[in-house]
């Protein structure tokens, strides 16, 4: 269960005029609760390109909610799910603030495979938590301006 101002939406079925950006979105029981489960769709995972369409970009699901500022809290499960590259690092998140039917928006993702709890080499023990804002502010470009991380 999930609120959003005034709404609250049982977050084990997609809520009513939600829209879907490059992911599909199945209702499933994870950890023995009832939550969405929320990827990218298949064209994306095996033809998308780096950079263009998968690497800070709108894949996400829009609720239909309003959000100024606050606070927002949710819990997020991310494993990989055999379909990406080797080198995918089971990345989830949190889109907000989306505007223009979310070509803009703010990001917050984990990438729990980065997190040092399998000792992952340098720089990546430093990146298990990454935030990005769409389209001005990706985070290659976060990363080459603020390369102490501290945005």
């Amino acid at each position: 269960m999930s609120s959003f101002g005034q709404t609250t939406y049982d977050l084990g079925e997609l809520p009513e005029g939600s829209t879907l950006r490059s992911v599909t979105v199945v209702p499933a029981t994870i950890v023995g609760r009832v939550a969405l489960r929320v990827e990218l769709t298949d064209s994306v995972t095996f033809d998308g390109r780096p950079g263009v369409d998968y690497v800070d970009q709108p894949t996400f699901v829009i609720i239909p909610a309003t959000f100024i500022n606050g606070s927002i809290e949710v819990d997020i499960l991310s494993r990989l799910n055999g379909k990406g590259p080797a080198d995918a690092r089971a990345f989830a998140g949190i889109a907000y603030r989306i505007i223009e039917d979310g070509d803009r928006f703010e990001a917050v993702y984990l990438r729990p495979l980065n997190g040092r709890k399998t000792n992952p080499p340098a720089p990546r023990d430093q990146r298990a938590i990454q935030y990005f804002a769409y389209p001005d502010w990706p985070f290659d470009r976060l990363r080459e301006e603020y390369p102490d991380g501290r945005y």
